[in-house]
């Protein structure tokens, strides 16, 4: 099986996130190849998901909690523009 970058919407996902969505997909759907995945998402859009600003530790000091281990991550989320359908949401390969 050929492995290929992924165009969902505007953007061209890195072989990394391409290969994230494949598995994804393939799981939900039943594709079999990188083509069919790239057909499918022929009818998706793709929105990056900036991870959340929270200056609690500004604001509170030693007394702020923790944060959780993820709230720094970008990802970037996969939907159907067209109809009600499966949304995926997969991490993105750049988080700079």
């Amino acid at each position: 099986m050929q492995k290929q970058r992924i165009t969902v919407g505007y953007v061209e996902l890195t072989d990394e996130e391409s290969e994230r969505l494949f598995e994804k997909v393939r799981k939900d759907k039943g594709i079999e190849g990188y083509a069919e995945l790239q057909g499918l998402m022929d009818d998706f859009d793709s929105q990056v998901i900036e991870p959340q600003e929270e200056p609690l530790k500004d604001m509170l000091g030693d007394e702020a909690p923790p944060e959780e281990s993820d709230k720094g991550m970008r990802y970037i989320e996969v939907f159907n523009k067209l109809e009600e359908d499966s949304r995926y949401r997969i991490k993105a390969s750049k988080q700079h």
